[in-house]
């Protein structure tokens, strides 16, 4: 059993199996809350939806997703964006688009990430303080969520909830987030009894290691508590039902590795680096990379790590020759697992998600690495 930072899948199972049948009943545990507790305000936004006639229609498991984050959301995070100044949010924005649009500069955009978390740490024992339910307050929260930098596909998955919710008075703007809410405490004290197994360490390492994560760029996404966890682990596993037969029907698959399930450290490993991401290179007979590429070549699907840039597999590409008939699974810890689905839907993508089994890279996690694993039969489920 390897070392447990925050999540692991395994718990004391010698493979995640068990995970895989708990998620998938707990989905349809959450989809039948939903569907009965939000059932006039999931008709009257569809109603909403198709007077508008918008180009995009939302499914069920997308509108799912969507009501949790916001109550969810807005409990966590809701007092911390009140406090937050217009002119911090768009500091906080810009360093944001130069991390993602300059390589060069991203290091020193990071650096003053870090600086502005550090300063603007929230004081934790006033951030059960719940802010007035208006529009304006929602609204504040949705735009320093998006200038944090880490939701921004959760912001455009709720982008339509936001117009819908900006129709109504103030007096039902009010009646419908406090159902919201009364979701969101649902959801977290259900998905403790179904899921808490899975992260049990997550307080341990938030209480013992992410002080000494202030002044990081990446402390507010390893600050991230066991709701949120279970949260992003159903919006996985919503979003791969929503998108399955769609996958299924793709001519061709390919699964997208992260980097921490190397063998070696980046400067050691031999993969080559392709427009694609990195393909391997077979330096490392028990390298998890090496093993799943190779099972890749025997079953007909390709195996890359993660590209700088998803879009590379939206539209036409010289891999699929056409659009949509490429079929992707993205395989990442599950803080980033359902954020990459929601970025795949938005591009176009047939995509379906595969947690690790447990987080260890260096870049978040461990000073060390520990190289991570995925279950491999469930991967195989997948790619049917």
């Amino acid at each position: 059993m390897p070392e447990i930072i925050t999540y692991s899948l395994k718990t004391s199972k010698d493979n995640s199996d068990e995970y895989f049948q708990i998620i998938a009943g707990f989905c349809d545990e959450v989809s039948k809350h939903i569907s009965e507790e939000m059932k006039e305000f999931l008709t009257s936004f569809d109603g909403w939806i198709e007077n508008r006639n918008l180009p995009h229609k939302f499914s069920i498991e997308e509108n799912t997703f969507a009501l949790l984050n916001m109550g969810i959301l807005w409990k966590i995070y809701g007092a911390r964006a009140m406090k937050s100044s217009r002119s911090t949010r768009k500091v906080r924005s810009g360093l944001v688009s130069i991390r993602k649009t300059n390589t060069t500069l991203k290091p020193i955009a990071d650096f003053f990430r870090g600086l502005l978390n550090g300063i603007t740490s929230f004081n934790k024992e006033k951030d059960s303080e719940q802010p007035a339910a208006t529009p304006q307050n929602f609204n504040l929260l949705l735009d320093w969520l998006e200038a944090s930098g880490e939701f921004a596909e959760v912001v455009n998955n709720v982008q339509a909830w936001r117009g819908f919710l900006f129709t109504k008075s103030k007096s039902e703007f009010e009646t419908i987030l406090f159902k919201l809410i009364t979701l969101a405490e649902w959801f977290t004290e259900t998905s403790l009894k179904r899921l808490g197994n899975f992260t049990e360490n997550v307080n341990q390492f938030l209480e013992v290691e992410h002080p000494h994560y202030r002044w990081r760029e990446d402390s507010l996404f390893t600050g991230k508590n066991r709701v949120e966890y279970h949260l992003n682990m159903v919006g996985t596993e919503l979003l791969n039902r929503m998108l399955r037969e769609v996958f299924n029907n793709c001519s061709q698959k390919i699964v997208i590795l992260p980097p921490c399930m190397k063998a070696k450290p980046d400067d050691e490993c031999l993969a080559l680096q392709t427009s694609f991401g990195e393909r391997c290179m077979h330096c490392t007979p028990g390298c998890r990379v090496n093993q799943i590429s190779k099972l890749g070549e025997k079953k007909g699907f390709m195996v890359t790590i993660i590209p700088d840039d998803l879009k590379i597999y939206s539209g036409e590409s010289s891999i699929t020759g056409k659009s949509n008939s490429l079929g992707v699974v993205g395989v990442s810890c599950p803080l980033t697992n359902a954020q990459g689905g929601l970025e795949m839907i938005r591009m176009g993508v047939p995509a379906q998600g595969l947690p690790l089994d447990y987080c260890g890279c260096s870049y978040h996690w461990h000073r060390d690495r520990i190289p991570t694993e995925l279950n491999i039969k469930q991967l195989l489920k997948i790619l049917h």
